[in-house]
C-alpha cells in the first residue's frame, strides 16, 4: 500500500527539469521512454499530438468529473512504443486537463519486457499498458487497462463513484 504512495510522490516531486531516462526497445532498437517521466517528455511527439484531438470531453463530464475528485490522483503507466498508449494516453489526458484531476497525474514509461514493467513500476503489476491507476486518500479505487470498455469518460465517472 505504501509503495504505490511513493511512486506517485515521486512523481509529483520530480523537478521538471530533470532529464529523462530513456532505454533502446528490444524490439525496434529505437530509444524509448523509462520510468517516472514529465508530461513534457512526451507530449510534443507525433503521437500525442495527432491523437489529442480525438475526444472532446463535454461540459457535463468535467462537471461531474470534478464534483466526485476530493483529493484523488491518478498513475498514468505508458510505453512510448505502444500503439495503445499513443491512443489512449492523449485522449485521457484530453479529460484530465480540462479537470481537477490535471496536476494530480504521475507519469511512469515502462518497457516491453515484464521484467522491465516490474523494474519500472513496481508493486503496481503492471500487465499490459496503458494503464490508469486511480487513487483516493492513497488507495487504489480502480483502474483502465489498456483501452476502456466504451467510454472512457464514462468509465473514469464509474471508477471516482468506487464502481470500479
Amino acid at each position: 500500500m505504501r509503495l504505490p504512495l511513493l511512486l506517485l510522490a515521486v512523481f509529483f516531486l520530480a523537478p521538471a527539469a530533470r532529464s529523462q531516462t530513456t532505454a533502446i526497445d528490444s524490439l525496434t532498437g529505437e530509444t524509448i521512454l523509462v520510468g517516472p517521466v514529465v508530461r513534457s517528455a512526451f507530449d510534443t511527439t507525433s503521437w500525442f499530438r495527432s491523437n489529442s484531438d480525438l475526444y472532446r470531453p463535454t461540459a457535463g463530464l468535467i462537471h461531474q468529473i470534478d464534483s466526485l475528485d476530493a483529493g484523488d490522483s491518478v498513475a498514468v503507466v505508458f510505453g512510448s512504443w505502444c500503439t495503445d498508449s499513443h491512443m489512449w494516453v492523449p485522449i485521457m489526458l484530453s479529460i484530465t486537463d480540462s479537470t481537477s484531476l490535471a496536476h494530480k497525474l504521475g507519469f511512469i514509461a515502462v518497457p516491453r519486457s515484464p521484467e522491465g514493467r516490474k523494474k519500472n513500476a513496481p508493486g503496481l503489476n503492471i500487465t499490459k499498458v496503458p494503464t490508469f491507476i486511480f487513487y483516493h486518500d492513497g488507495k487504489e479505487i480502480g483502474r483502465i487497462v489498456e483501452e476502456p470498455e466504451g467510454d472512457i469518460g464514462e468509465n473514469i465517472v464509474k471508477i471516482l463513484k468506487g464502481g470500479d
